[in-house]
C-alpha cells in the first residue's frame, strides 16, 4: 500500500510557527489522537518510513506503529538523527526526535518533544476569526460614514469580511481607505483595503462575502495583521481562544 509522506523542512523556519511549549502534549494529543499516518525522516540519509501514532503518554512518550518497515530494518534507525513529520489539514507539524527506541510488537517509540513547529501549508493562511463579538472591522467612507464588517477569517496580509448585501457600492478593484481593526476600545493604526473578491454568503441570502488585500499597507500596518492573525492561531492551537486579544500588539 502506498503511504503519502512528507519531508520535515529543515531550514530556518519562522518562529511564528512553533507550538507553544507549555502546551506541546496536550497539542500533540488532540492533534495526533488518532493520527494520520506520518514519517519518519532521516536526516543524514533523506531516507523515511510511513508511521501512526499509537499513544501519548507524558512520561512514557509517544508509540508509534509501523506502517511499512525501512528496507534495512527498523534496527538502523535507531542510532542516527530523525525528525517526525505528519501532514495535517491546518499544516506540516514536524519535531526532531529525541531517545528513539524499539517497542513491543515492532513499534518504535520517543520522547515527548521539547520543541514541535507546524508549518502552515500557504504563506498566507488564513486564521478563522475568533468567536468574539467585539472584534469588527471598521471601514471608512466619508465623515459620518462608516461600516462595521464581521470578519470571517483574516492573513497576514488581509481579510475575508461578511456584509449586508446593499449596504454600500462596491466592486472588485474598489479601494477602502482609513479602515481599521477595533475591539471594545483598542484599534489598530489606519490600513486601506483593496477589494478582491466578492461572492455570496453560504449561509444567509441578505449578506455577502468580501475578500480584502492591504492596498500599500506600511510597515506598521502588516506588523498588526500579522500579530493578530498569530495571536489567533496561537490561542485556538492552545486553547485559549477567548483570551486571544492578549497577545496581539495594538490591544
Amino acid at each position: 500500500m502506498a503511504y503519502e509522506t512528507y519531508p520535515p523542512e529543515l531550514g530556518k523556519i519562522d518562529p511564528k510557527f512553533a507550538l507553544d511549549p507549555r502546551f506541546i502534549f496536550k497539542n500533540l494529543e488532540r492533534m495526533l489522537s488518532p493520527g494520520p499516518v506520518s514519517a519518519i525522516f532521516n536526516v543524514k540519509t533523506s531516507e523515511k518510513f510511513p508511521v501512526s501514532v499509537q499513544s501519548l503518554d507524558p512520561k512514557l512518550g509517544i508509540k508509534f506503529k509501523v506502517e511499512e518497515p525501512p528496507k534495512n530494518g527498523v534496527g538502523s534507525y535507531l542510532q542516527e538523527s530523525y525528525y517526525f513529520v505528519a501532514g495535517l489539514e491546518s499544516g506540516k507539524l514536524q519535531f526532531p526526535i529525541e531517545g528513539l527506541r524499539s517497542a513491543e510488537s515492532g513499534a518504535l517509540a520517543c520522547d515527548v518533544p521539547k520543541g514541535v513547529t507546524l508549518i502552515q501549508r500557504r504563506e498566507d493562511f488564513r486564521a478563522k476569526a475568533p468567536p468574539d463579538r467585539a472584534f469588527k472591522a471598521l471601514i471608512f467612507f466619508t465623515v459620518g460614514k462608516e461600516m462595521i464588517g464581521d470578519i470571517v477569517d483574516i492573513s497576514d496580509k488581509g481579510m475575508q469580511l461578511d456584509l449586508r448585501l446593499g449596504a454600500t457600492e462596491m466592486e472588485v478593484g474598489t479601494i477602502w481607505t482609513n479602515c481599521s481593526l477595533e475591539r471594545l476600545t483598542a484599534r489598530t493604526a489606519k490600513f486601506d483595503l483593496i477589494i478582491k473578491n466578492i461572492r455570496p454568503s453560504p449561509l444567509e441570502s441578505s449578506r455577502i462575502r468580501v475578500g480584502c488585500e492591504l492596498h500599500e499597507p506600511t510597515k506598521l500596518n502588516l506588523n498588526e495583521f500579522l500579530s493578530t492573525r498569530t495571536a489567533i492561531q496561537s490561542a485556538r492551537l492552545n486553547r485559549r481562544i477567548n483570551y486571544w486579544y492578549q497577545d496581539v500588539s495594538w490591544s
